[in-house]
């Protein structure tokens, strides 16, 4: 039964690009056959997900071990097949307007689904895989896909941004998978040469007894690696190239899902060195970053101009958020890392999603073109505005209260200095979202509109990713807080 649905989670979505790839002389409609493929995948994930968070073991595991799912694991299953499913609703709109003005070929279409599918499957990949080699081939496969969704318009501009995210991201990948070697080095020794040598699960179980710097200098290369596809700032650069220049659903999924899960290998690389090493050289390491991070995106989410960018910033600022909580450790924090991942995910795709319509009907991605987009792009325009608000963490907003978690946290594990400086900068930031949102939403309103408004009908599930992070802050369902302290425990590699 676990096979059938690990089989099913990643081959699905791979076998339905296949199909959907626009071979010559056959005719599919890649539209359909990417929902069918994705619906295949998303029962059998959610499947897992839920075995997962209910067995009695803590886990479940598939093919003599390769494959174990955790709370975890089962935690970012949810984030992904939540954010890919509104990729997937907001594409067939996006399709039939970029066909419609030019700006894609007829034959794109076939190839934007084939790859949007093989993106989804190497990122279902990612929680599901207890090797970490073969995680490390799971991620690399994801940015080699991504890179060419990236540059599916064929524009210079999205071309170069498409380059520059694969360069980067291989050379981050490539110190990963010199952080993944040195890790084995160091199981090696213990459990001699066999496949469960780089099982997270084994090497879990004998952290305490692995060789101290290797581990370290494992640890070193495994943010540097992971910390890129994270967008983890000095490593960052690539990634406001990348999520302007993309399609908007896939810079949905980039932004809510693909950091995450670069987040989320480099956390189990975390909770092995803590248990090897202690909390103190790791969370020093991934606070300052996280510190760094926050600072680094602040003037740019101040003195923005462009739109998608505004948003990809905000995704360092808030990948430096997870980072900072994953350093502080402890229950508190890292359940709000836990949550944020989640929240973060889902208000993010829909403010890129929201963006990528208002910039199809302004024509423009350029902020001082796009004003009172409330009155003129109602269900678009109001979800940015709302999803700005929300995203900088002003109440009722789930991100408030994880944030507030993280923050408290860190006061509670010594790291009161460092959650102070986070508290001002998180406020600074709420105050630059804020403005661009109010005046991109209810501003005064500008002339420009190059298509007709948008129907309510057509995009009225944009308000759905906001509701729900609006609704998180105020009350959480039973069975997500205990996955949640199930995730932070496992987080904090035995801290208490």
């Amino acid at each position: 039964m676990i096979e059938l649905l690990v089989v099913l989670a990643v081959m699905a979505p791979l076998v339905g690009g296949l199909v959907a790839w626009p071979w010559p002389g056959r005719s599919i409609d890649p539209e359909r056959t990417a929902l069918l493929a994705f619906t295949m995948a998303a029962v059998a994930g959610l499947g897992l997900a839920v075995l997962a968070a209910t067995d009695a073991s803590g886990s479940v595991s598939a093919f003599g071990g390769t494959v174990v799912v955790d709370p975890l694991g089962a935690g970012l299953l949810v984030v992904i097949l939540a954010v890919a499913s509104l990729a997937l609703a907001a594409s067939p709109r996006y399709m039939r307007h970029e066909l419609a003005h030019g700006v894609l070929r007829p034959a794109d279409e076939g190839r934007y689904y084939a790859l949007l599918l093989a993106f989804i499957a190497s990122l279902l990949a990612v929680p599901l895989l207890a090797n970490l080699g073969l995680l490390w081939v799971a991620i690399e496969a994801s940015t080699a896909v991504s890179a060419l969704l990236v540059g599916i318009t064929r524009t210079p501009e999205a071309i170069e941004a498409a380059w520059k995210y694969l360069v980067l991201g291989t050379i981050g990948v490539g110190f990963a998978l010199l952080a993944t070697m040195l890790a084995y080095a160091s199981s090696v020794a213990l459990l001699g040469d066999t496949s469960d040598a780089l099982n997270w699960t084994r090497l879990t179980a004998i952290a305490a007894q692995l060789d101290p710097q290797l581990m370290r200098l494992a640890f070193v290369f495994a943010l540097a690696g992971y910390g890129t596809k994270a967008g983890l700032v000095p490593f960052h650069t690539w990634l406001p190239d990348a999520h302007s220049q993309a399609p908007s659903p896939v810079s949905a999924l980039l932004s809510g899902a693909s950091l995450v899960a670069a987040l989320y290998a480099l956390a189990r690389f975390n909770a092995i060195t803590v248990v090897t090493l202690g909390p103190a050289f790791s969370s020093g390491l991934l606070v300052a970053i996280g510190l760094l991070s926050i600072a680094v995106a602040l003037p740019f989410l101040v003195a923005q101009e462009d739109l998608k960018r505004l948003l990809a910033y905000s995704s360092v600022e808030h990948m430096g958020v997870m980072a900072l909580g994953l350093g502080f450790g402890g229950p508190l924090a890292l359940v709000g890392v836990a949550l944020h991942a989640l929240l973060h995910g889902l208000v993010k795709a829909g403010l890129f999603l929201a963006a990528g319509e208002l910039v199809q009907q302004y024509g423009s991605r350029h902020l001082a073109r796009i004003r009172g987009a409330a009155r003129q792009v109602p269900v678009a325009g109001g979800a940015l505005g709302a999803g700005m608000v929300l995203l900088g963490g002003f109440p009722p907003s789930g991100i408030f209260a994880t944030e507030f978690a993280i923050l408290v946290g860190g006061v509670e594990r010594g790291w009161g200095l460092a959650a102070g400086a986070a508290a001002v900068l998180l406020a600074l930031a709420f105050v630059a979202l804020a403005f661009h949102g109010v005046r991109v939403a209810w501003g005064r309103p500008v002339a420009g509109l190059v298509t007709a408004r948008a129907g309510r009908a057509q995009t009225a599930w944009l308000g759905l990713p906001m509701g729900a992070v609006a609704l998180i802050g105020i009350w959480t369902p039973a069975p997500l807080a205990a996955l949640l302290a199930a995730v932070g425990a496992i987080l904090g590699g035995g801290r208490g």
